[in-house]
């Protein structure tokens, strides 16, 4: 972006991580980086834009095709306001507390497409007269926190961005909770080296938590606008509640859309102690009639998957029925095909049943799945772009078939997530006691 004489920046995404950054092997994490010049290119000054939250855990797919971690879109723009600041649209695959908050050595990503605009708070412009005085010295408060969460058993875990200092040291952050939006109190202060905080106190699982995070410096403090709220989703015993329909969803019976077999209430993740398991559950709205030739499937991205089959990225685990209305569970791999330009139809390979898996007619499908069988994911990893998905009319040519016009319901396709709440990511814990954090 060409700014006045001599001024320019330039946004890109970036790796400390060396590699193919396109290989599905690939380890690193992404940033989101600004350089900028003033003096015609003799000089640059790069600047991290997404410190401790990187924007993307693994690959960035920069070819065609269906590859899981082609989730960024191709989006990616720069622009200069009105006063000389620089502004850059980008798209967040790691959006959400799970993937923000994990370690470097986590496998797994988000894969999440949240479209996100980073401002420029202090320094220098692209246009000089807009520069503040003096603007190599000049303090300011400082800029405000980027907040992420994960609110886990008995700990709300909260992690954020270094603030922009304003050239001023940070000396504290103030956290802030309330039981009610806009309603926050100093919970505790902390020191302006730390970016994380457990609360150990959020254990009332009747109330949502909400909380702000704020930067101090010897000028002031940041602006209050980074609330994020904490909602008591479950345990990891019984299930975390990655996704939920909310109340008069359009797919739900109500609205004639979907039948209460396959309208999707929830879907849930879990470790049951004792176990090395995972258990997913699918609440739909009922089950008192368990259609024919139907398929109720969660699905997450894991190019573990291709240990069964090359071409397959995502594993799925699920109940079905036959015409006859018989009742099996399975898991297996999915693969979607690349023929030319042409995206084909993602097709399922069945590997395994899943003993131990039920139903019950209230709606609650429980499946339980060895995670030997599935990747093998050790505590830190991720389950990225969890997902619901239900199919009924299911024939000979399409009893394997994933195509989206067969979707009676569905929590989140190709990036496009319609009732999912929080970001579909699981993080693996272990199948440790539900009291320990």
């Amino acid at each position: 972006m060409a700014g006045g004489a001599g001024r320019a920046a330039v946004a890109f995404y970036g790796s400390t991580s060396s590699g193919d950054g396109s290989a599905n092997n690939f380890a690193g994490v992404w940033h989101l980086y600004v350089s900028n010049t003033f003096d015609g290119g003799l000089h640059w000054t790069t600047t991290d834009v997404t410190p401790k939250d990187p924007m993307q855990r693994g690959c960035i797919w920069m070819h065609g095709g269906a590859d899981i971690c082609r989730n960024l879109l191709d989006f990616f723009d720069m622009t200069v306001d009105k006063q000389g600041r620089v502004q850059v649209g980008y798209v967040d695959g790691c959006a959400d507390g799970a993937c923000a908050q994990a370690a470097l050595t986590a496998k797994g990503n988000a894969y999440t497409a949240r479209g996100v605009i980073a401002r420029q708070s202090s320094g220098r412009r692209l246009i000089a007269n807009f520069d503040p005085p003096n603007p190599l010295h000049a303090k300011s408060k400082p800029g405000m926190p980027s907040l992420t969460l994960r609110r886990v058993n008995s700990v709300v875990h909260l992690a954020w961005s270094e603030a922009d200092t304003g050239n001023s040291a940070i000396t504290r952050y103030r956290i802030m909770r309330g039981t009610a939006s806009g309603a926050e109190t100093l919970l505790t202060n902390v020191s302006g080296n730390q970016t994380t905080y457990n609360d150990l106190t959020a254990t009332d699982v009747t109330k949502t938590y909400y909380y702000k995070v704020l930067a101090v410096n010897g000028v002031g403090t940041s602006c209050g606008n980074n609330e994020i709220a904490a909602p008591y989703v479950g345990d990891t015993c019984t299930g975390l509640i990655v996704q939920r329909t909310p109340p008069g969803h359009p797919e739900q019976p109500l609205q004639g859309l979907a039948p209460a077999s396959l309208a999707i209430d929830y879907v849930t993740v879990g470790e049951p102690p004792g176990t090395n398991n995972l258990m997913f559950k699918m609440k739909v709205t009922s089950l008192a009639n368990v259609p024919p030739s139907s398929r109720w499937r969660i699905v997450w991205n894991s190019y573990a998957a291709q240990s069964y089959d090359p071409a397959a990225e995502q594993f799925y685990v699920g109940m079905r029925t036959d015409q006859n209305g018989t009742v099996t569970f399975e898991y297996g791999t999915i693969a979607t095909a690349v023929v030319g330009l042409v995206i084909g139809v993602p097709t399922e390979t069945a590997v395994g049943s899943l003993p131990g898996s039920t139903f019950n007619a209230d709606g609650t499908i429980t499946l339980i799945v060895p995670k030997s069988a599935v990747g093998s994911p050790v505590p830190g990893d991720l389950l990225g772009a969890v997902n619901g998905r239900t199919f009924t009319g299911d024939t000979a040519q399409t009893q394997n078939l994933e195509r989206s016009t067969l979707l009676v319901d569905h929590t989140f396709v190709k990036g496009q997530r319609d009732n999912g709440h929080p970001a579909a990511t699981y993080s693996v814990v272990g199948n440790v006691s539900c009291g320990s954090p």
